[in-house]
């Protein structure tokens, strides 16, 4: 029903914000990490999902468009609904959540509130064959528009090019991807020290 409402930030709650759009103000429910990127006054787009059902109706919103299709895929989970998906994505980014379903990381996925394990590893088991690591972390490298920090973008890329390299070296695209899960990283780690790190995991 609505693909995106643009205008004008003019609330920011806990779990929803008013975008005012010709001077109707439409509630949306959104992650807590795109709550936090938001400025009162600022002109934003959002791009919306459209719910009704017997309980009435709700509008979700997202900062970009592959965070509101992993939201669509996150949904088709049967048990996952809407508020589930978004709190998953509240402690999750798109691309983190693509990591931690390829890599198996149940934990990272049961870090959201209201989301078990048994639920997490229903959505690993659903949603793994239908996620393309390259395509999230490409879409996040473009999204400086939406509030993602030069740091934040360069470390995906940095993650990117660690997991090419692991999988050339022959390893497979889950065992790399949970050696990148289990890394601690800082602000300070080069792509090097990165691989050195995922190759000393996945030596054990």
């Amino acid at each position: 029903m609505y693909a995106y409402i643009e205008g004008i930030v003019a609330e920011i709650g806990e779990k929803t914000a008013v975008i005012d759009n010709h001077e109707i103000g439409y509630e949306i429910f959104m992650p807590l990490t795109s709550l936090q990127k938001l400025v009162h006054n600022e002109t934003v787009k959002v791009y919306t999902y459209y719910q009704s059902n017997d309980n009435g109706t709700a509008l979700f919103g997202f900062l970009s468009k592959e965070e509101k299709r992993i939201f669509t895929l996150l949904i088709s989970v049967s048990g996952v609904g809407p508020k589930g998906a978004i709190s998953i994505l509240s402690v999750l980014s798109a691309e983190d959540l693509t990591y931690a379903i390829i890599g198996e990381n149940v934990k990272a996925i049961t870090a959201a509130p209201g989301i078990g394990t048994k639920a997490a590893q229903k959505i690993i088991v659903e949603l793994r064959d239908k996620l393309d690591l390259e395509d999230v972390v490409m879409e996040s490298i473009g999204e400086n528009a939406t509030g993602t920090t030069s740091s934040q973008t360069s470390f995906g890329a940095m993650k990117n090019n660690v997991l090419l390299g692991l999988t050339a070296l022959g390893f497979s695209n889950a065992d790399a991807i949970k050696a990148l899960n289990e890394v601690e990283v800082n602000e300070d780690m080069t792509e090097e020290t990165l691989l050195k790190e995922a190759l000393n995991k996945l030596k054990r």
